[in-house]
């Protein structure tokens, strides 16, 4: 279904948590201390929605991560450490993980906070950078996110806004831990 084409040796850090866990502030961290190019996925859906509204469902999953993977695939060329969002609740979550497994170096970062507190993070927030999801439906998307279970490589605890230097201390151990020299 999703095809990777990168062959350069690159790591993928895949920050992984609920609606408002804080991972867009984790991702923006990543990008200004460490070599790291955050790419926003949420941007590429909000215009993917604008150029095809009548796409909905799996096929706007579909096309919107092979676009994801597309604009991946061309950082790589450029980067040896990426970094990307979710929350984790895409029907095809499986199939996009394999093919960022076949192109590159993956590790899985949960980010976690409390339903209360994300909820409050998502009502704050820019929402021309973010799909824009009404309560009940940010409840039912958390409520499936905090049910992803993946094999983590780390787990962040950002109930309370972690510093910048926590982060990236954390992060960091972990890049010099697993990736491949």
């Amino acid at each position: 279904m999703y095809s990777s084409s990168n062959t350069k040796p690159c790591t993928l850090l895949l920050l992984v948590g609920l609606k408002g866990a804080g991972k867009t502030f984790i991702g923006t961290v990543l990008e200004k201390h460490l070599d790291v190019r955050f790419l926003r996925i949420e941007p590429i859906f909000l215009e993917l929605m604008r150029q095809a509204p009548a796409l909905t469902g799996i096929p706007l999953e579909q096309r919107g991560f092979q676009m994801v993977l597309d604009r991946l695939d061309q950082l790589a060329q450029q980067h040896l450490a990426l970094c990307i969002e979710s929350t984790g609740t895409a029907r095809t979550l499986l199939e996009l993980l394999a093919a960022l497994q076949r192109g590159y170096q993956v590790l899985l970062i949960q980010v976690q906070a409390p339903f209360e507190t994300c909820a409050a993070r998502v009502k704050t927030r820019d929402t021309a950078a973010h799909i824009p999801v009404s309560d009940d439906r940010l409840q039912e998307i958390n409520q499936i996110a905090q049910q992803v279970e993946l094999p983590w490589d780390l787990q962040i605890d950002n109930a309370e806004f972690l510093t910048e230097s926590a982060i990236v201390q954390a992060v960091e151990a972990l890049l010099q831990a697993k990736v491949r020299t």
